[in-house]
């Protein structure tokens, strides 16, 4: 039988004499040892000498509750039970929320209640211990976890979040947890459909989503979540775990608009010969019927035999245009500054923008790095660009402002206009070739702008503003070995 080793920590010496007495009449698989003082009873806790402690209210240099303090702040994971002259609930409840084990009455001491308290006390601590270190473990995995983990409940507090979620959102964990957990989903529909899910099935995996940052970046997220219950404040919590899936979107995006490309350039290739073979045909029999002496005076033939003509090589030229935005082309890659390429290719369009009184602002920052680019190319990619928004604003004042920064290995440029904007169902559709919602446009610019950068292993997107539009393209600062030609 394994003994139990009980420590009495008492400064009365006739205490110790009949709690002795007591234990006479208990099973013999306990011993009891005696300390007189605080000190000497606040040290044996330390060292950990023995399975439960005895502690009287009054130790003469502090009280029990002290003691009991002092040894729970220490880490002491054994029962403490109180032992007091006479029943006093105040001392009972403040010895129990501190973690007293129990809390005895000395004259009502009897032996098979005193073995109880301390069979009870030594199981109890026994649980405690379990589930204390079932949380450590938890909470290990929680913080050194890799991917954001988030603690919430159905009204959308945030309890708990772990140090790679509040990197991954940007937040201090005072902010953090004051916030609703609204505020990091994208798309309120989004959260409520997450939630009904699942308080529906009690578990959830891989619901896919957007959610948003501090600073406003926008995630594509897979969310992995259970409902467990809180013991503690009896309540139910969500414990989710959150992994960005937007690199994997961005691949299967790029995937999408490269197998676009390849159609694009196969159409137009086929579409550009169907056409050139009639057209030449109707060019030749154009320039023999202008030839004709019966007509070949006739200014009234010749001028609409001229219209035809006109129109012909505009057939011609916008074929050629359609081919050249769909062609893939090998690249002449150079080192050149990014501040240099965008301020030519402003210089190129002064006359345009002079000539539409438009005011056109600059705030280039961190631009020391050379980029390796076609900068031809890419001078005409931001051409178009620039031109999409000097076509999009109707009304006075007509501003555009161009922003370039480096984000990461990237070189982020804005180009925001504050015209009439896209409207949301053609969000999707702007880079598609010979869409257009503008007079006077044949809808290749942006689907040549975004060819040329996917070429560049860079990227063009549209952003949402609340007035006009904003393009971010994205340019990387060196990516020679992961160029696609």
């Amino acid at each position: 039988m394994k003994q139990v080793r009980v420590l009495l920590i008492d400064d009365d010496e006739d205490d110790y004499i009949l709690t002795k007495g007591i234990f006479n009449h208990i099973s013999e698989r306990y011993t009891l040892a005696w300390v007189d003082n605080y000190d000497k009873g606040i040290s044996a806790i330390n060292k950990k000498q023995f399975d439960v402690y005895l502690v009287d209210y009054r130790l003469g240099k502090g009280t029990g509750i002290d003691l009991l303090e002092e040894a729970i702040n220490s880490g002491c994971e054994q029962p403490i039970i109180m032992l007091t002259g006479k029943g006093d609930i105040t001392i009972d409840e403040q010895a129990m929320n501190i973690g007293a084990a129990d809390y005895l009455v000395k004259d009502e001491i009897e032996p098979p209640l005193l073995d109880r308290s301390i069979r009870y006390s030594i199981k109890q601590a026994g649980i405690l211990k379990a589930l204390k270190d079932s949380e450590r473990k938890y909470r290990a995995i929680f913080e050194q976890a890799n991917d954001p983990i988030l603690v919430s409940d159905c009204l959308g507090t945030i309890h708990d979040i772990n140090s790679s979620g509040l990197k991954f959102f940007g937040y201090e964990r005072s902010e953090f947890i004051n916030l609703k957990d609204a505020a990091i989903f994208n798309n309120a529909m989004e959260r409520e459909r997450f939630k009904e899910m699942l308080e529906a099935n009690g578990s959830l995996s891989d619901f896919e989503c957007e959610l948003v940052s501090e600073d406003g970046t926008v995630y594509y997220c897979s969310l992995s979540s259970f409902i467990q219950m809180d013991l503690v404040n009896v309540s139910e919590v969500y414990h989710t775990i959150i992994r960005d899936l937007s690199y994997r979107r961005h691949i299967e995006e790029k995937s999408v608009s490269l197998g676009k490309m390849y159609i694009s350039e196969h159409i137009a290739k086929g579409l550009g010969e169907e056409i050139r073979d009639p057209l030449s045909t109707i060019n030749l029999a154009l320039d023999e019927l202008s030839a004709e002496s019966a007509i070949a005076n006739n200014e009234s033939v010749q001028a609409y035999l001229e219209i035809i003509k006109g129109n012909c090589d505009r057939v011609t030229q916008l074929i050629q245009n359609f081919i050249s935005s769909t062609e893939t082309k090998n690249l002449n890659l150079q080192r050149h500054q990014m501040k240099e390429v965008i301020e030519e290719s402003v210089a190129d369009l002064e006359d345009l923008i002079l000539g539409h009184n438009i005011e056109l602002t600059t705030t280039l920052l961190h631009l020391d790095k050379k980029v390796l680019l076609d900068k031809p190319k890419i001078k005409e990619a931001l051409k178009s660009i620039i031109k999409n928004a000097v076509e999009a604003m109707q009304s006075y004042p007509k501003k555009i402002h161009i922003t370039c920064r480096v984000n990461d290995d990237m070189y982020e440029i804005g180009v925001e206009d504050n015209g009439i904007g896209v409207d949301p169902p053609n969000q999707h559709k702007i880079f598609e070739p010979f869409f257009t919602t503008k007079k006077r446009a044949n809808g290749l610019g942006l689907t040549h702008a975004q060819r040329v950068l996917t070429t560049h292993n860079g990227s063009l997107e549209l952003k949402s503003i609340p007035e006009g539009s904003l393009f971010l393209i994205h340019i990387p600062i060196y990516h020679e070995g992961a160029l696609w030609f």
